[in-house]
């Protein structure tokens, strides 16, 4: 809270370092400094004007508590997800309309705060976290929205070829594929309903589950391989 513009000279406590509390202040970048202290469990950068986490931010690989509510982000990075120890992870009041997928990699996330931005469904993989504490107030998580959100556009081509290609192991019969095609049918991601290769968003579509996390009801977004596939599902 001293409206800092820039940190101070932070090397000597880079082995040692464990809380960093850099709350109301103006920083209008992620503190890059910041990553070269290993030892740090406890990141606070709460009401800053900060419009994006940077993609090193996997390097604080000892991070347990990280704080970045009131600033202006509008998506989180996917590296973010690949921090093993986070417990405990609050974006509250920011402007994201999306939390990815990968957030279930975070297997040790107890706390997450997500209020006061612009969500209107949940990730999926959130099913797969241990939460104790979930705050989810004050985003667009209403039915009336449901439809609007579930408005999916056209699969590519390419992307639909990939999937057919993959799905009868075509592989095993076509051996001279150029590279070009391999970088296509070697780009894929999980489909969160059937668990088989999703080539480019797929189709996206809300479930509702009741009792979760200690809410009534909750609605989840799950990403579809194929039209087959979400209509199955």
């Amino acid at each position: 809270a001293y409206f800092l513009f820039r940190l101070p000279d932070l090397t000597p406590l880079t082995d040692t370092l464990v809380n960093l509390n850099l709350s109301f202040n103006n920083l209008f970048f992620f503190p890059m400094e910041v990553l070269n202290i290993k030892t740090l469990q406890v990141l606070v950068l709460r009401n800053n004007p900060i419009r994006e986490i940077p993609n090193a931010i996997y390097r604080l690989k000892s991070l347990k508590k990280f704080i970045i509510s009131f600033n202006l982000l509008s998506e989180l990075p996917a590296e973010l997800f690949l921090l093993d120890n986070l417990q405990h992870l609050d974006i509250a009041y920011n402007d994201i309309s999306c939390v990815h997928n990968d957030i279930k990699n975070l297997r040790q996330l107890e706390f997450l705060n997500i209020e006061g931005n612009q969500l209107s469904a949940l990730p999926s993989g959130l099913l797969n976290l241990p939460l104790k504490c979930l705050r989810i107030e004050n985003n667009f998580i209403h039915s009336l929205l449901w439809s609007e959100q579930n408005q999916n556009q056209p699969q590519k081509l390419t992307h639909l070829a990939a999937l057919c290609f993959s799905r009868n192991n075509l592989r095993e019969r076509y051996t001279d594929i150029s590279e070009d095609i391999k970088k296509i049918l070697d780009d894929f991601t999980v489909c969160d309903c059937c668990s088989g290769p999703r080539y480019g968003k797929g189709l996206r579509l809300i479930r509702l589950y009741r009792n979760v996390f200690r809410f009534g009801r909750l609605p989840f977004y799950f990403h579809a391989c194929s039209s087959s596939c979400h209509r199955n599902f």
